[in-house]
């Protein structure tokens, strides 16, 4: 099974929130994308908050000068919204131009970024290209209010518990590609047990080393399900909801913690 991961919409999402709070210095947030060998994103288009269609930061921009026009465009937070066919879409929605300018993305990474203001209106959809490139696209003003909210803290528990009963279920029925997958890592990461130098880039973003103990296993979660087209169809009546469960546990823990 190919395993993505969707660490660049992360650690975009996080590190502009950052900025826009004041949370961490310029420094750290170049210093987190280098932790991971990642490029630190450089916004190549952007059709809302550069000019002429707004008073952001001109195009191209690098994200530190980027996410301070963000700040007087009345941004306040940046969230990741997972993308597969298996999970509701709540990518605001966009016109023909955005969907096509952005599917090649989401399609890479299944995950897009949204920009909100302070009350969870979205302001744009941003896509992150392989290379760090970044492209902004206008967005209908949806507001973020799920059926399904839960704080930060329960999105990390259900994910937690979806993770032990998912291990629990392939134990039994050993599924090729799924058997493969690091289940028990995946418990280990939740619970606290394995070092959290290996989320030292999300945790120096985000402040707390549990909410990046979580984003870290939920984005591994999400890539490696991704490649599963219905994982609740996967492996019979005991294996495939397990699957579908913990996939959505580790989606909404992506999109609720990226948004503190």
């Amino acid at each position: 099974m190919r395993t993505t991961t969707p660490l660049l919409p992360v650690l975009f999402a996080t590190a502009v929130t950052a900025r826009l709070a004041r949370r961490v210095a310029p420094d750290t947030v170049t210093h987190a994308f280098e932790t991971v060998g990642l490029p630190v994103p450089l916004i190549v288009d952007d059709a809302v908050f550069a000019p002429p269609a707004g008073a952001g930061a001109e195009v191209p921009a690098g994200l530190l000068v980027w996410a301070a026009g963000l700040r007087q465009a009345g941004a306040a937070r940046v969230r990741v919204e997972p993308v597969h066919p298996s999970l509701p879409l709540r990518v605001p929605r966009m016109d023909r131009a955005g969907r096509r300018a952005t599917a090649r993305a989401s399609a890479r990474t299944h995950a897009l970024c949204v920009v909100e203001d302070d009350a969870g209106t979205a302001l744009a959809v941003v896509a992150l290209g392989s290379e760090g490139d970044a492209t902004a696209v206008p967005c209908a003003p949806a507001v973020y209010a799920p059926v399904d909210d839960v704080s930060p803290a329960e999105a990390s528990r259900r994910l937690r518990e979806s993770v032990m009963r998912a291990l629990a279920a392939v134990e039994a029925q050993p599924l090729e590609g799924v058997r493969d997958l690091p289940w028990r890592d995946w418990q280990a990461d939740l619970s606290g047990d394995h070092d959290d130098t290996r989320h030292t880039a999300l945790a120096a973003l985000t402040g707390d080393h549990d909410t990046a103990r979580s984003l870290h296993t939920a984005l591994h979660v999400h890539g490696s399900l991704s490649a599963l087209q219905v994982p609740a169809q996967t492996g019979g009546d005991a294996v495939g909801p397990a699957l579908a469960a913990v996939h959505a546990a580790a989606a909404r823990v992506l999109t609720t913690l990226t948004r503190q």
